[in-house]
């Protein structure tokens, strides 16, 4: 039987284009933001190889997520990212039981369903108390969605929408800073990163690079609207999540 020899990269030529600057446009909502990127990017990444998610997406988001840690470092609570990170923990375990259980299918349109009510409340319920309870619970739900249906980024965002952006950019930052390097460790221990993932991640990582340093332009913008984008942010990811088992199973 005739083996099939290793692709050098996942994407090429146009198709290189077209996901390179997608991942650019994704890096400019996620330097302005602190996430975004895979969400913004994904229909575009999706359509042209899904291959690349989500470990691929991973390796090109390392060394952006530790710019865009760097840059807003000092706007953070270390006791409420210490708190959230004690939820997280779990929450790996708690997606991959899950998933198990009912399937990718059906949990993506349990996550989507999650958070779009999440958003929809926001607009007249009054803010959500931070506190140990709501950061580890929070911790938890992102971990756990962020582990199967790649939609960790909301259910954080939506705790800290009411804050302003150097807090959120800061904290979301320096949660994917330990939580990134985390996910793609459990998918190598997995088997589920090769040679081809790690040469195209790096690859396409100076694009990523290149949107979150142009953010520094529009992040004045995105400051005076931080609300309206972050829950417009998240409901895109929460439609996204739903409709990519409709895409790719």
């Amino acid at each position: 039987m005739t083996e099939i020899p290793e692709r050098w990269m996942h994407v090429e030529g146009l198709d290189f284009a077209i996901v390179a600057a997608a991942l650019f446009l994704g890096a400019v909502v996620q330097g302005s933001l602190g996430f975004g990127m895979i969400l913004m990017a994904f229909p575009a990444v999706v359509l042209v190889e899904p291959e690349l998610l989500p470990q691929t997406t991973l390796i090109v988001a390392l060394p952006m997520i530790a710019y865009v840690a760097v840059r807003n470092r000092g706007a953070s609570d270390w006791r409420e990212i210490g708190w959230i990170m004690a939820g997280r923990l779990p929450g790996w375990g708690i997606g991959i039981t899950i998933l198990t259980l009912i399937g990718q299918r059906a949990l993506a349109l349990l996550a989507g369903s999650v958070v779009l009510a999440a958003v929809a409340l926001s607009f007249w319920a009054p803010s959500v108390p931070r506190n140990r309870w709501t950061l580890v619970a929070s911790g938890t739900v992102s971990a756990t969605f962020s582990s199967t249906v790649a939609i960790g980024g909301p259910p954080i965002a939506l705790l800290y929408q009411r804050e302003s952006g150097p807090k959120l950019r800061s904290t979301m930052s320096l949660l994917l800073v330990f939580g990134g390097p985390i996910s793609l460790l459990l998918l190598v221990l997995a088997g589920e990163v090769d040679s081809t993932d790690a040469r195209t991640g790096v690859a396409l990582m100076p694009f990523a690079l290149l949107g979150s340093y142009s953010a520094r332009w529009i992040i004045p913008w995105f400051d005076q609207r931080l609300r309206p984008i972050v829950l417009t942010v998240c409901a895109i990811g929460a439609i996204l999540a739903m409709i990519r088992v409709a895409l790719v199973g």
